[in-house]
């Protein structure tokens, strides 16, 4: 009698949550930022408090930037290939989506927007509880106890710095690269957008119809 074959390994691309999770993410704040645009600003562009909330703005999207680019380097077109537990890898198990609340949290900042900080770390949440529990369930599928492994020594979302263990050779995946170029470029758009939107809400004709710290 024949042996059946085994089934089909399913591939973390497989995964609904996690193919879906840009658009997640966009459910859960889009509405918040469009009311903010639309509210009443709480605090002037030329105070002290608007200024730090610019500097932190930057400081996050910094943090954005180089997570992202840091962490396809050690894992870009190898996501179910590889166990990447090196470079960002060994402090982290998600350094990349820990990148994009990093972006999340430099929006609401430009902002202005306590509500917008308050529901960006809430769409944290939510991640956490259900999108990067999904994308883990399939790698853990693929890699088994290796992966089970690393779960148990590396945080899921914080770093850990003193866990960080560097890679003797990164292989340096070209398309990969390209891809995050392209995302990145779109993302570097939106704070020059942000700049642009909060100087219209400055003016007496944009109209005002929420308050919202």
């Amino acid at each position: 009698m024949a042996s059946s074959a085994p089934p089909a390994m399913k591939t973390v691309t497989e995964s609904w949550i996690f193919t879906h999770r840009s658009w997640i993410g966009v459910a859960c704040l889009a509405p918040a930022g469009l009311a903010v645009l639309f509210s009443k600003p709480w605090v002037s562009e030329t105070v002290p408090v608007a200024l730090l909330l610019d500097f932190a703005g930057w400081l996050f999207f910094l943090a954005y930037v180089s997570l992202r680019v840091w962490s396809t380097l050690y894992v870009g077109g190898v996501k179910d290939k590889i166990l990447q537990t090196t470079g960002p890898y060994s402090m982290t198990r998600n350094p990349l989506y820990l990148g994009g609340f990093c972006f999340a949290l430099s929006i609401a900042c430009f902002l202005k927007s306590i509500s917008l900080m308050g529901l960006t770390l809430l769409a944290s949440l939510v991640y956490v509880r259900w999108v990067v529990p999904a994308e883990e369930e399939v790698l853990e599928s693929i890699f088994g106890e290796a992966y089970r492994d690393y779960k148990r020594r590396t945080p899921r979302m914080i770093p850990r710095p003193s866990l960080y263990a560097s890679a003797p050779v990164v292989e340096v995946r070209l398309r990969a690269l390209r891809t995050e170029a392209k995302r990145l470029f779109t993302a570097a758009m939106m704070p020059v957008l942000v700049f642009i939107l909060l100087h219209f809400r400055s003016a007496p004709w944009w109209p005002h119809w929420f308050t919202l710290p």
